[in-house]
């Protein structure tokens, strides 16, 4: 069974998932993709509630909006 890629911020907390694509504009990638967000990359949802999402991107924690997780396209591991 082939698991679909959904946005980040659809994913709970306790969660792991891993990075199938970064949408967005130029500039947008390339930061994300620089936080460590690399299609590939497996991230551990550290809190996802209504303000924003911290996840765990190998030994970082990063805080992200919600507009930029939505962003951020993942399958759950």
């Amino acid at each position: 069974m082939v698991k679909s890629s959904m946005p980040l911020n659809f994913i709970l907390t306790g969660r792991v998932a891993r990075v199938s694509d970064v949408k967005g504009n130029e500039v947008m990638c390339k930061k994300l993709m620089e936080m460590g967000f690399n299609s590939g990359a497996v991230i551990s949802i550290v809190k996802n509630d209504a303000a924003h999402i911290v996840v765990k991107v190998g030994e970082t924690r990063l805080a992200l909006n919600r507009g930029m997780a939505q962003r951020v396209m993942v399958t759950e591991v």
